[in-house]
Order: C-alpha cells, then sequence, then structure tokens
C-alpha cells in the first residue's frame, strides 16, 4: 500500500478571513485610537473609538443603521443599558429636593434646546411631528461623554456634578418624549388616538417594575459581594443584561429601564457605590464596540446631505442650552461663568440619540430620509466636536486638575 504524502494529513487551509477576524481588527484599530487621542492630544476616547468607526465606514466597512444585524444592535442595546445604569446612579434625588432650580433647570435647557432646535427644523422646511421627534432625541446630553469626561480626567466640581445630573435627567426626557411622539405618529395612521397612551403605559409601567426589580436584586448582591471588585462587577453587569433580556422579550422600554434602576438604586444610600468604572473589562469592551458601531453605521453621503439641517439643528440646541443655564444656573448655585461652562459642557450628543432614531423608524417605517441624515450628521459632528468642546469648558471651569497623567484617570 503505497505512503499518504505528508501534507495530505494536514487539514486544508482556508484564506477567507471571517467575520471575527475583521471585529479583532476594528477593535484593535479603535482601542488604538482611543489612547493615542488620550495620552497625545488629551482627548476622551471615545473620540477614537467613534473616529476609528467613521474611517471603517470611509473605507467601505459601513453598516447600515437601519439594517444592524441581530449580534450588533444586541451589543448596542446592552452598552447603553450599563451606560445610563452608571449615569442613573449619579443622580442623587435628595440634591433635586434640597435645590428645586436644579429640576428646573434640567427641564428649561431641554424643552428649550427641543423648541429652538424644532424651529429650526421648521424654517428649514423639515418641521412636522417628525422634526419634533429629532429635536427631541438630540435635545439630551450624552451620558456616555459625561461619564468619560469625570472618569477619564478626574474631573470634580459643581460643574462637573450638574453635567453629569442634567444628562441623566435630559436622558429620562428624550426617552419619554420621542416615544410618547412616535406612538402619537404610529396611532395617527390607524386612527385610534388611544393607542399612544395605551403603547406608552405599558412600555413605561414595564420599565418602572423592571427598575425595581433590577434595583432591589443589586442592592441585595451588594450585601454580599464587594464592587470595587471586579469579579462582582462583573455579576452586576450580568443582572443588567439580565433584566435587559426581559425588557426586550416584553417590548418595555430598554433605555428607561437600566436608568430608572440606577436612579433608584442611588436613592437608598446618600453616597454613591464604588465601582470600577463602566463595571470594569467586559462594560469597558461594550463602550468601545458602541462608540465603534455607531461610526461605522454612518453613511458618509447622507452625512454631506444633512450637514446643512444638522448645523442649524446644532446652533439652535446650543443656544437654548446656554441660555437657560446662563439664566437659571446663578439661581441653583453656580456662578456666571460656571453656568457658561456648564450651558457648554452640555453640548456632546452620541449614543442615546442613535438608539432613539433607531428606534422610532423601526417603530415608524417611514421617518423621513432627510431628518435622519441630519440627525445622523448632527451625532458624528457633536460626538467629536461637542465633546471636544466640553472638555474645554470643564478645563475652563476648574473641574479638571491640571497635572492629570497622560494616560487619563482610572476607575
Amino acid at each position: 500500500m503505497p505512503l499518504m504524502p505528508f501534507h495530505a494529513a494536514l487539514p486544508t487551509l482556508s484564506l477567507h478571513a471571517d467575520g471575527v477576524l475583521w471585529v479583532g481588527l476594528a477593535l484593535v484599530l479603535a482601542t488604538l485610537m482611543g489612547e493615542s487621542v488620550l495620552r497625545l492630544l488629551r482627548w476622551p476616547r471615545l473620540i477614537g473609538y467613534l473616529g476609528a468607526g467613521l474611517l471603517i465606514a470611509a473605507g467601505g466597512g459601513a453598516l447600515p443603521a437601519f439594517e444592524l444585524q441581530t449580534g450588533a444592535r444586541a451589543v448596542v442595546d446592552a452598552a447603553m443599558a450599563v451606560l445610563l445604569f452608571e449615569i442613573g446612579h449619579r443622580v442623587n434625588l435628595r440634591w433635586l429636593r434640597s435645590n428645586p432650580w436644579l429640576v428646573a433647570t434640567s427641564i428649561g435647557e431641554w424643552a428649550l434646546a427641543t423648541l429652538l432646535g424644532w424651529l429650526a427644523l421648521g424654517a428649514l422646511g423639515a418641521g412636522g411631528l417628525h422634526g419634533l421627534a429629532l429635536a427631541a432625541a438630540l435635545a439630551c446630553s450624552a451620558p456616555a461623554v459625561a461619564l468619560s469626561l469625570a472618569g477619564e480626567f478626574n474631573a470634580r466640581g459643581q460643574v462637573t456634578e450638574r453635567m453629569l445630573l442634567l444628562s441623566a435627567l435630559g436622558s429620562m426626557l428624550s426617552i419619554l418624549a420621542v416615544g410618547l411622539l412616535t406612538a402619537w405618529m404610529g396611532a395617527q395612521i390607524g386612527r385610534h388616538w388611544w393607542y399612544a397612551l395605551l403603547q406608552q403605559g405599558y412600555a413605561i409601567g414595564g420599565a418602572v417594575l423592571a427598575a425595581a426589580v433590577l434595583a432591589w436584586a443589586v442592592n441585595w448582591v451588594e450585601r454580599h459581594f464587594d464592587f470595587a471588585d471586579e469579579g462582582a462587577a462583573l455579576l452586576l453587569v450580568g443582572l443588567i443584561l439580565l433584566v435587559l433580556s426581559l425588557t426586550r422579550m416584553l417590548h418595555w422600554s430598554t433605555l428607561l429601564t437600566p436608568l430608572l434602576a440606577g436612579l433608584l438604586l442611588r436613592a437608598r444610600s446618600q453616597r454613591p457605590r464604588v465601582w470600577p468604572r463602566h463595571f470594569g473589562t467586559a462594560g469597558g469592551v461594550l463602550i468601545v464596540l458602541l462608540f465603534m458601531i455607531v461610526g461605522m453605521s454612518m453613511d458618509w453621503d447622507a452625512l454631506r446631505t444633512g450637514t446643512l439641517l444638522a448645523l442649524a439643528l446644532i446652533a439652535a440646541r446650543a443656544l437654548g442650552k446656554l441660555g437657560v443655564l446662563r439664566l437659571l444656573g446663578p439661581a441653583s448655585g453656580l456662578s456666571a461663568r460656571q453656568s457658561v461652562a456648564l450651558g457648554l459642557s452640555l453640548n456632546p450628543a452620541a449614543a442615546i440619540t442613535f438608539v432613539l432614531l433607531l428606534d422610532a423608524q423601526q417603530q415608524l417605517g417611514d421617518f423621513p430620509a432627510q431628518l435622519l441624515n441630519a440627525g445622523f450628521a448632527a451625532i458624528a459632528l457633536l460626538g467629536i466636536a461637542g465633546t471636544l468642546l466640553a472638555r474645554w469648558a470643564l478645563g475652563r471651569a476648574g473641574d479638571i486638575p491640571r497635572d492629570i497623567p497622560r494616560d487619563g484617570g482610572r476607575a
């Protein structure tokens, strides 16, 4: 019997790269860009993550925003749940009760940003309920950027704490407003006005119930584990993802649930819990993937066509936020300089607006492409320029120390 050649025993090699390779390369690129902008330019890592996604999209590796694969959308939802739980935990209800001007400031800056944004869109022929939904989605400041600035640059002070607070409250207002508007527009198609109220009542009621369960579970786990340990923090991420899965199955609000859960958990204690930022390595990877996916979902041709509307929307939004903060900031205990700095620090917009627009298009199916392009262009611009402006404002307010290490703060 003739002997088989030696190479015949080896497996057949395939030189076709699978999806894991491309995900790994994208993750390496995003991480390198994030670390580079932080160490060399003292910019937040999120700019590098978002920039990496935009570069990949420009090179032909775009992910169509409204055709995200199940896995990519699951990553987006999981990362948003971690972020919103973390920012919700920064809301101190006792502080709001002792200083009611904070509530007035939050509602005022969000409402005026929404109104002026809607009027700007209307002046350019893109108003209506769809334009109002876009303005409301963009009116909130990005929680991820607020957390990144506070954590990576060791920002401490009244401006930073209020930036975190207003980002959380503004996100809650945007979630509620966009949900109600999309439900109302959907109900108009079916001519059942009560359907909008019933749908939102179910989604919000379920979110409150799920949030209470999550807050109770985290509080119970906290009595048996130390969340400062990364292993225990991973358990916390697991709880958040379990509740997220439940809300997705029952069609409850996946954005409102973790935000309320963090708020309810903080209400049980005067001091915030101590845990690794983004709950350790697992949460950190989710954040990198989130901003990379947001960047990769941007269609460059669509961004160009939406730039004019986006610039008008950005200017109106910034004017509304800065105007209210300059007017009400001193009444809440800030100096004029701090009030201006806080107004500027609320400019970033990113992932939460992205998810709200995805959900609105999914529910309605006919959201005007002109407005969606404007929304995505605004996210790209504010995700980078707005974040840099917020970084500068916190530095001018004195909340960021001058001697921060080159590798940023590591919670």
